[in-house]
């Protein structure tokens, strides 16, 4: 959804309201919730979301209470509260798992992941992007797996891994773009753009996020907005394009910004824009800023480049004691975030060859289950359900080719496998057209069975 679909969601939340029942209660104050989200006003969707949980507990609507939590942790997520957005999200995977809510259990399970990775524990987010992706491989939602595989390539990226990031990254958006997701396609080019400004290439950095800030525009994301406006002026600074930088920047100003880690960056290009005009008391009241935020929301590698900025203003200015102060900040958070670095690469490589070693034996698995079970009951129990079906009326039949021996003598093998091949599948087509369910063949034999 797009802050365009803001005001369908209150025209809904109205129609909700004439109901006059605790469930479209409930149901209205999501739905005003989400519009609300969707315009940025977070505070005032979190107590509709509250109040929306509020009622489905007293309704023992187990699935309304764990949509409500994931809602309510979205935007404790979104608006930096990461904590908070953990403990919504586990309750609401509990519940989900519960009720055996599969799409719900991936959703939510995609969500952690996120948190994970903006709190810069790369092996958690890694390994909780993989268990959705896997659980969307299996739903055969395609939108989730785009998704899912796109948030594998950010972990890449973090890591420092950018050709396994832009392999990832361009699956992703050639899924949404066959699927018309504009909103995934918008990302993708964001984040295509992101790899290329960490390898230097800043012009085509520029491009990527121009034409994701195009179609962001169209979809009316303010905060997406925000997030590209600072990636292009970073790049422009980057390259040395200043008035271009400068014009974005005043955009920028104007906006209001519901997202730390934007607003960090928005405040430091300000400051580096300010030191280029020779306003250098400016730029050091501008990087305060940025450092208040960083320690605010514990965002360490932001903390950093804070101090590391204010020890080469205080230079300028000839501030030895600010220089001292700042440079051993910046030395100390720059040392345990290298340490966490080192320790954090290993572990995903750690983590990677764990999941690649658990997918190959799951797709063991499940290719003996498919290779001795009707595919619809080898989906199940993949799935984990326990299969017990009863049938009060069954058949079994088998077939076999009467002289088939004397007759696979007779022709080259070649022949041999188009012959079973034709009658396998003229043999199973009349099974489709009756509703009988091929078990297996071997060599010959064809063996199927038909429940009433």
């Amino acid at each position: 959804m797009s802050i365009n679909d803001a005001e369908a969601l209150l025209r809904y939340a109205t129609e909700f309201d004439a109901i006059g029942t605790h469930e479209a209660e409930a149901s209205a104050n999501n739905t005003r919730g989400w519009a609300l989200h969707l315009r940025g006003d977070n505070s005032f969707a979190l107590e509709h979301f509250h109040r929306a949980l509020e009622i489905v507990e007293l309704l023992d609507d187990r699935s309304g209470m764990a949509a409500a939590h994931g809602n309510i942790g979205n935007v404790y997520h979104r608006t930096g509260d990461n904590a908070s957005a953990l403990e919504c999200f586990h309750r609401a995977l509990a519940l989900y798992t519960e009720l055996g809510r599969s799409s719900g259990v991936a959703r939510i399970t995609g969500d952690i992941g996120s948190v994970y990775l903006v709190t810069g524990d790369y092996p958690a987010a890694l390994e909780h992007y993989h268990r959705a992706l896997s659980l969307n491989e299996e739903l055969d939602n395609r939108n989730g797996i785009a998704r899912d595989i796109g948030n594998i390539a950010i972990v890449h990226y973090n890591t420092g891994n950018f050709s396994a990031a832009l392999e990832h990254m361009r699956r992703s958006l050639s899924l949404d773009e066959e699927l018309g997701n504009r909103i995934g396609v918008a990302s993708g080019l964001g984040n295509i753009g992101n790899v290329y400004y960490g390898t230097g290439d800043y012009n085509a950095a520029i491009e990527h996020y121009h034409r994701a800030l195009l179609l962001q525009e169209e979809l009316g994301s303010q905060s997406d907005i925000a997030w590209l406006s600072s990636c292009i002026i970073g790049s422009y600074l980057a390259k040395g394009s200043v008035d271009d930088a400068q014009l974005f920047q005043e955009k920028l100003n104007a906006m209001q910004i519901d997202r730390p880690d934007v607003r960090i960056s928005r405040d430091t290009h300000q400051a580096q824009l300010l030191e280029l005009s020779g306003d250098i008391q400016g730029a050091v009241t501008s990087i305060h800023l940025t450092l208040a935020e960083a320690e605010r929301h514990g965002l360490r590698p932001q903390a950093a480049n804070a101090h590391r900025h204010l020890r080469d203003l205080a230079q300028e200015l000839n501030d030895f004691a600010g220089y001292i102060e700042h440079n051993n900040e910046y030395a100390r958070i720059t040392e345990e975030i290298n340490g966490r670095e080192t320790a954090s690469k290993l572990a995903i490589h750690a983590k990677q060859r764990e999941i690649d070693a658990e997918r190959k034996e799951t797709e063991k698995h499940l290719a003996v289950l498919h290779s001795t079970l009707p595919k619809h009951i080898a989906d199940r129990v993949a799935r984990g359900e326990k299969v017990n079906d009863q049938y009060n009326n069954a058949a079994v039949f088998f077939l076999d080719i009467v002289g088939f021996t004397t007759i696979s003598d007779a022709l080259p093998s070649e022949q041999v496998v188009h012959l079973l091949e034709h009658v396998f599948a003229t043999v199973d087509a009349a099974c489709r057209n009756h509703n009988i369910v091929r078990i297996k063949t071997i060599g010959d034999s064809y063996m199927a069975v038909s429940f009433a």
